[in-house]
């Protein structure tokens, strides 16, 4: 009813506005005409007609049918650049722009420049950067809204709130609720704008960057005697309790420092604060409960949860003091510590707190059993006492437990049988008794009742058999199964086909054998894991939609089927079967395909050109089939981590695409009968950490960007191959080394001294990159006489992944595994053509365990400081040209295991030590003549009574001293007879004399007329003939 015109200037500031924004539910169409204050969202002054407020997006609005909605709900939203002519508003008191997409996200700066606005809500407009400090400069603004469910805006400096003098939201006496989380605040709070907040009860200042000079924050309000709620977690806070919060919030009901580094320990004036209702410490590193944990549950009588997970107490809180029979029952219901440093048994004065809902005492060291009177507790809904010592067997008394809806009693020591009352838990929806001894036979009777079980882990207790009829239909619908390594039965459980709703089962190593039934492709699941069993037959239909599909380590025979690629899997495990024939093309149809093994089967014919399409693809493992033809050159554009590709017949040269795998992590191309030389391209893997090219027929010298391109490189392998040329000095920049082998090759020249100087041999570094998975890398490795197999590997679980090596030792064949990879450290220069003496510098390598430079032309002494590599196991020198003593810090060498010193020319007594003895084969010192000792039945010349083992180099070293000097002396009276026979008899023999100096003379001159001449002939040829 406005009977006002709108003032030109400010219609055409709106027309503009308009023109930069998108409006795509035309929220905006009744603007135009000419008189703006008649436009939906426009509010004029009466008198001077000037626009006075503005809200572009109405907070609600009529549908078709008269009904009212919400725009936001509806997603009815506008888009684009605020145009700066809402300057040209200067009586704009009032700006809604909430619901707006800003251009880039930021708000702009210019509205900084509006000082008679006092109302500006910027909400809901997925804003995010930093806010703009010349929001300060509005000084009459009353209300300012920001808030946003998606937005990421940053405040790094508060100030410019405090020059919001007039803003109620902020600066009102009885503000009782302040929440400034999730603003990444860093820097000081300022404290004009908060000082009279006396009424305040709840405070959120969580998920900023607060640090612990908060507390001086706190000292300047009055109020905080009244605080209820504060929630100060996921900040920097650091120090002692005492640095964050202050002794007068006594008030307080609700305290939450989780997620900060908070040490020391919980101190005992915590006790005043005596109306706690919920304390949340978690992610923390308190070390200690001052007075125990006991008093301080005892003295807060309100407190309902306790949450003290993931810190570093180690307190023994078995123990109880102040129990008596008035001891009145306080409310806990929650009470979480776990993952910390807690000793002792269970604590039995649990059995007071009989309201007691969650109990998390997980992955600590408690040890004992779990005692009886657990079954006092009637209300529990949630116990988690995994991962700590605990022994006997599962009290029957949890089948008091009417309400328990999750038990989790995995990683610890228990066994015996599994009690029948568990089958009386009706409530029962998870039941994970993974990682134990538990044995005996897990029966229908067990699971009776639990109608509501959805999680079933008894996976693990290798003693356990589940028994179920083939009839049985259980009355449960479980989401996941694990039963590995138990024993299920010969055949697929019957039973699974009634689980409708299954989303993960894993049956690893449950002795299954026969075929699958049919039945199985109706299912559908996420996760399916049959590895290790005795599974047989043909690979049948499965699951068209399954993320995790492994099927390895079974007896599975006969081709690929072709419908294997209408399976839509991420992860594809059939390694280690008895599939046969060629690769189908229609496996490149899996598109959604990250992770392959199809390794160790006898598949045979090429690799499909076709897998090029399979871009996604980050693990690829085709090892030890029969594959032959060359490696496709088409990786462009993949982001493989892992390539294996090895024990295959696989020949010609390495394409230059493997350059484009920037991300290669591994490479195992061993065994097969690749040839030529490395191509540069391969200088572009730079996160290569394994490379592997052993056993083919690889030519050349070793490309010198080694050191500048593998840089991250711990194990390389290039043993069995052609390669040539010497060992480049650069090999010594990759500091990260720890195993080099480069044994059976032609290699030349000596051994370069700088690879003593490899930190990675030195003392190896634990810390192996997290995204390289080191459990899944097998490295085969030459090390005490037989070829090993080193992978990472938790010995208490099978890795589905895992290679069978054979090896070759003591004249038979064996296989195998479980060894760890990143604890070897191993160098092989055997089987070179090495010539010159073994460089001193080697023996700084102290974290070898490995060290073979046999089958080379190697001469001098053994260093003398070999026995300062305390871990060697194995050292093999046979069959070179080595000389001296055997040095006698080799019988220092405590792990050593595998000696062969055959076939050199080392002398004297053979050392002596409770090591070195043990090592009892002649054949070790073969082909050494000159050795003596009681192992080769040959006395030594003037033997001396043994004496006490001195590991000082002292007497080696006045051996070689004395041995030096007289071959010097032998070579200098030589020098001298020879030198003084001859021109002696030249001074006392005129004529001999003259006719030799005669002879010299002829000797030149013939030679000087030789050299013209042909210096005449050369410049005749160079001379152009005339035509």
């Amino acid at each position: 009813n406005l009977t006002s015109i709108c003032i030109e200037q400010e219609r055409e500031a709106l027309l503009q506005l308009r023109q930069g924004l998108s409006d795509p539910y035309r929220l905006l169409s009744s603007w135009k005409g000419e008189d703006c204050c008649k436009w939906k969202g426009v509010t004029c002054d009466r008198v001077y007609g000037h626009v006075i407020e503005l809200q572009l997006i109405p907070h609600t609005i009529r549908d078709k049918n008269g009904g009212i909605v919400s725009p936001m709900a509806q997603n009815f939203s506008m888009f684009g650049e605020l145009n700066s002519s809402l300057l040209n508003l200067r009586c704009l008191t009032y700006l809604d722009l909430s619901g707006i997409y800003f251009e880039h996200g930021r708000i702009p700066k210019f509205l900084g420049l509006m000082k008679q606005l006092r109302y500006l809500d910027l909400s809901l407009g997925n804003l995010h950067g930093t806010v703009p400090q010349q929001l300060g400069n509005l000084t009459e603004l009353q209300v300012l809204d920001l808030h946003d469910d998606d937005g990421d805006l940053v405040i790094d400096d508060t100030q410019w709130v405090s020059h919001l003098r007039s803003l109620n939201y902020l600066d009102i006496i009885h503000l009782q609720s302040l929440d400034l989380s999730r603003n990444r605040l860093g820097g000081p709070i300022p404290n004009d704008i908060f000082r009279n907040m006396t009424s305040l009860q709840h405070l959120d200042l969580s998920l900023n960057s607060l640090n612990s000079s908060i507390l001086t924050w706190f000292d300047k309000f009055p109020g905080l005697v009244h605080l209820q709620y504060l929630d100060l977690s996921y900040n920097f806070l650091k120090g002692t309790i005492a640095n964050v919060i202050s002794h007068n919030m006594t008030s307080l009901q609700h305290l939450n420092l989780s997620w900060n580094s908070l040490e020391s320990s919980i101190p005992t004036w915590f006790d005043k604060f005596t109306s706690l209702v919920d304390v949340n410490l978690e992610e923390n590193h308190f070390l200690s409960i001052e007075g125990g944990l006991f008093s301080f549950l005892k003295s807060k009588k309100d407190l309902k949860s306790l949450r003290l997970g993931s810190n570093l107490i180690g307190d023994d809180i078995s123990t109880s003091q102040g129990i008596s029979s008035g001891f009145i029952d306080n409310n806990l219901v929650r009470l979480t510590l776990d993952s910390n440093f807690l000793r002792g048994s269970l604590p039995n004065w649990l059995v007071h707190f009989t309201l007691l809902r969650i109990l998390w005492l997980s992955y600590n060291f408690f040890s004992g059993p779990i005692p009886e009177i657990i079954g006092a507790l009637p209300n529990l809904v949630t116990v988690d006492l995994s991962g700590n010592e605990l022994n006997g067997t599962i009290p029957s008394s949890f089948g008091q437990l009417r309400a328990l809806q999750g038990l989790c009693l995995y990683n610890n020591h228990l066994s015996g049988a599994i009690p029948d009352s568990l089958g009386e838990l009706s409530q029962l929806s998870v039941l994970h008794l993974f990682g134990n001894s538990l044995g005996g036979a897990i029966s229908e009777t067990h699971f009776s009742n639990l109608s509501r079980l959805q999680y079933l882990d008894i996976s693990n207790n290798d003693n356990l058999t589940f028994k179920a009829e083939h009839s049985w239909i259980p009355p449960f619908q479980l989401k996941i199964i694990r039963m590995d390594s138990c024993k299920i039965g010969s055949t697929f459980p019957q039973w699974m086909r009634t689980q409708v709703e299954v989303d993960d089962i894993s049956l690893f190593n449950a002795s299954i054998s026969g075929a699958l039934p049919k039945w199985l492709g109706n299912m559908t699941f996420n996760h399916f894991n049959l590895s290790f069993n005795q599974i047989t037959g043909p690979l049948p239909n499965i699951s068209s939609h399954c993320d995790i599909l492994d099927l390895s380590y079974n007896l599975i025979f006969g081709p690929l089927p072709a419908h294997i690629g209408e399976i839509y899997v991420d992860t594809l495990y059939l390694n280690d079967n008895f599939f046969n024939g060629t690769i189908p093309s229609s496996l490149c149809d899996m598109s959604k395909l990250s992770d392959l093994n199809l390794g160790y089967n006898e598949l045979s014919g090429s690799i499909p050109n076709c897998w090029c399409d399979l871009s996604k693809l980050y693990d690829l493992n085709l090892g030890g089939n029969e594959l032959s033809g060359s490696i496709p050159d088409c990786w462009k554009g993949f982001r493989l981590s892992h390539l294996t590709l090895s024990f295959n017949k696989l020949s010609e040269v390495i394409p230059s695409s493997i350059g484009s795998l920037y991300q290669l992590s591994t490479l195992h191309l061993n065994g097969n009968r690749l040839n030529g030389e490395l191509p540069l391209a391969l200088s572009n893997c730079t996160s290569l950490i394994i490379l592997d090219l052993g056993e083919n027929n690889f030519s050349g010298s070793i490309p010198t960007w080694f050191n500048e391109s593998f840089f991250l490189l711990k194990i390389m392998r290039l043993r069995e191959n052609s390669f040539t040329g010497s060992i480049p000095p650069q090999l010594c920049s990759l500091s990260g080394l720890q195993i080099l082998d480069m044994a059976v090759n032609n290699f030349t020249g000596t051994i370069p001294r700088c690879l003593g100087h490899i930190s990675g041999m030195k003392n190896f570094n634990q810390d192996i990159p997290s995204h390289l998975g080191w459990n899944r890398e097998p490295a085969v490795e030459i090390i005490k006489g037989r070829y090993n197999a080193y992978t990472k590997e938790n010995l208490s679980h099978l890795n589905w992944n895992r290679e069978h090596v054979v090896e070759i030792m003591k004249g038979r064949y064996d296989e195998y595994t479980k060894t760890v990879l990143q604890l070897v450290v191993n160098l092989d220069l055997s089987s070179n053509n090495l010539i010159g003496p073994i460089p001193k510098e080697l023996t700084l390598l102290t974290g070898m365990h490995g060290l073979n430079l046999s089958h080379n032309l190697l001469f001098g002494d053994i260093p003398i400081g070999i026995g300062d590599i305390k871990s060697l196991e194995s050292l093999d020198l046979a069959n070179n040209h080595l000389s001296g003593t055997i040095p006698k810090g080799i019988s220092v060498l405590t792990f050593l295991s595998h000696l062969n010193l055959s076939h050199n020319n080392f002398t004297g007594q053979i050392p002596k030590g409770n090591q070195i003895q043990t090592l009892d084969d002649p054949s070790i010192y073969a082909g050494n003549p000159l050795l003596c000792g009681d192992l080769l039945r040959r006395k030594c010349p003037s033997a001396e009574a043994p004496q006490a083992l001195n590991t000082s180099h002292s007497e080696d070293t006045h051996e070689e001293t004395k041995l030096k000097l007289l071959f010097y002396l032998v070579i200098m009276l030589g020098f001298a007879t020879g030198f003084w026979s001859f021109f002696g008899v030249l001074h006392f023999k005129k004529d001999w004399r003259c006719a030799y100096f005669s002879f010299v003379d002829q000797a030149i001159v013939k030679a000087c007329v030789v050299t013209a001449m042909k210096v005449a002939k050369l410049k005749r040829l160079r001379q152009p003939s005339s035509t």
